[in-house]
């Protein structure tokens, strides 16, 4: 062995032979470091895992946009944003049933105004014109707190230009007729007061009940409808 491991100078010594030389260990493979896991916001950034390349490190950052609220999640955190929505309906539905029930009753009184010659309204134009009045305001009152009460059966009670617009047409028509049959019932009961004439105050008086109602009812609508807005 020893001598396998030796040669002969030409002097006549011996010099150790050098051991060959071997290739270098490897380098160990570097695994990605791990990265933490990302916060829910609107806008989401993180960082991508660094890989060698050539010696030289390289970092990629990645950004995600989480996409924008639909039209359909705006609706429905119109009506329930902050209970103000449902309070509102509940008062909207309250006033347009009030002023269903003032205008029937309205209705009814003049309709029964038919005690024979000049106690009958049908020969005063002012009285026909709040009779036609008290009808109209009694069907669309009726129809819309119906229609409203199943919105907010079903939870989708939003304001509409309809209810808005509709309220104030309504609303005009039984204040423009019950204060046109005001002057002649005054004069009327400054010289007689009997059944024909107290019933036709009495009309009046719930016309100027159911406009109130539905007057109030229009600046609701309004108020509901420019928050809808602002979603």
């Amino acid at each position: 062995m020893a001598r396998q491991m030796q040669v002969t100078s030409p002097n006549g010594h011996y010099v150790p032979r050098s051991p060959p030389l071997l290739p270098p260990p490897p380098p160990p493979p570097l695994s990605p470091p791990r990265t933490p896991a990302p916060a829910p916001s609107a806008v989401k950034k993180q960082k991508s895992p660094t890989y060698a390349q050539g010696g030289d490190a390289h970092a990629v950052a990645l950004t995600t946009v989480s996409a924008p609220a639909t039209a359909s999640s705006r609706d429905d955190r119109v009506y329930h944003d902050d209970g103000g929505g449902q309070v509102l309906d509940g008062i909207i539905l309250v006033l347009r049933a009030g002023a269903a029930l003032s205008a029937f009753v309205s209705m009814a009184l003049v309709a029964s105004c038919r005690h024979g010659d000049w106690m009958d309204f049908l020969h005063y134009q002012e009285y026909r014109y709040l009779l036609g009045a008290s009808v109209v305001a009694f069907m669309y009152s009726a129809v819309q707190a119906l229609r409203k009460y199943r919105q907010m059966r079903r939870g989708a009670a939003h304001a509409s230009f309809f209810d808005f617009a509709g309220d104030q047409a309504v609303a005009y028509l039984l204040v423009t007729a019950a204060a046109a049959a005001l002057p002649i019932t005054i004069r009327m009961r400054s010289a007689v007061v009997n059944v024909f004439t107290d019933a036709i105050a009495a009309s009046i008086v719930l016309g100027f009940l159911a406009f109130a109602a539905l007057a109030l009812s229009a600046m609701l609508s309004g108020c509901k409808l420019s928050r809808q807005a602002h979603y």
